[in-house]
């Protein structure tokens, strides 16, 4: 059994750049830590403590995130992840609200760590098509974030990242002495 995995989905590489700094800050030999793609991952894998990362998907996270969470017992359990659009700490709280309620309560879960994620071009042009459709005040803040989600995550969003890795990693072994 591993003592680290970072199991990660990720569609524009903001999560995946997320989950490489994460495996990189874990306190622990490279035999001992596994870094893995949900697409590429077949369940042989354990691990006491997982790393499982996101992209925000309509405020949650998705199916295959949902189907790992689900599925694990008596581990260790911290969530991470980017999102475009909803660069706000009540929007992370919602996004681990609702990813945490499929951590089985025989976990000891760690806590999470979301930071805002660039989203495509595509993207862009889709909210400027919305204009004199819709509210143009309203497209304008939109595209305000988008604009402001270039640089992410940014140096700054990778250090906190960091800093969560120790947090957990800190609560984790604080956890094994109470048992």
């Amino acid at each position: 059994m591993l003592k680290y995995l970072v199991i990660y989905a990720s569609e524009t590489g903001n999560t995946k750049k997320l989950a490489e700094e994460i495996y990189k800050a874990l306190p622990s030999s490279k035999k001992d830590k596994a870094l893995v793609d949900v697409r590429t991952w077949n369940g042989t894998l354990d691990a006491e403590t997982y790393f499982i990362g996101f992209w925000a998907n309509r405020g949650s996270c998705t199916l295959e995130i949902i189907d790992i969470l689900s599925s694990l017992n008596h581990r260790n359990i911290a969530l991470f992840g980017t999102c475009g659009t909803g660069n706000a700490k009540g929007y992370y709280s919602l996004l681990e609200q609702n990813a945490s309620v499929w951590i089985s309560d025989d976990n000891n879960y760690l806590g999470s760590y979301f930071c805002q994620g660039k989203m495509t071009d595509e993207l862009r042009a889709k909210y400027e098509s919305y204009r004199g459709k819709c509210d143009d005040e309203k497209i304008d803040q939109i595209i305000k974030i988008f604009d402001s989600a270039k640089n992410h995550p940014s140096r700054e969003d990778l250090q906190r990242a960091h800093q969560f890795v120790n947090e957990c990693y800190l609560q984790a072994k604080e956890s094994l002495l109470h048992v």
